[in-house]
């Protein structure tokens, strides 16, 4: 893979992350905590993954 279409997966990634994070923060305000667990577990896996991919491509 190039450079650019790494950093737009990296992008889709960071956008995916803040994304789940808005959503869990919603729903810990008005559902409390039990509910919203799922969805910090899927921003901090995004984040990684944009890590991840960020590495890679520094790498290049």
């Amino acid at each position: 893979m190039n450079k650019k279409s790494l950093l737009l997966i990296e992008i889709i990634w960071i956008i995916l992350g803040l994304m789940c994070l808005g959503i869990a923060i919603r729903e810990t305000v008005t559902n409390g905590p039990g509910r919203s667990w799922l969805f910090f577990v899927m921003a901090a896996a995004a984040f990684v993954l944009a890590w991840l991919r960020d590495s890679q491509r520094k790498k290049l």
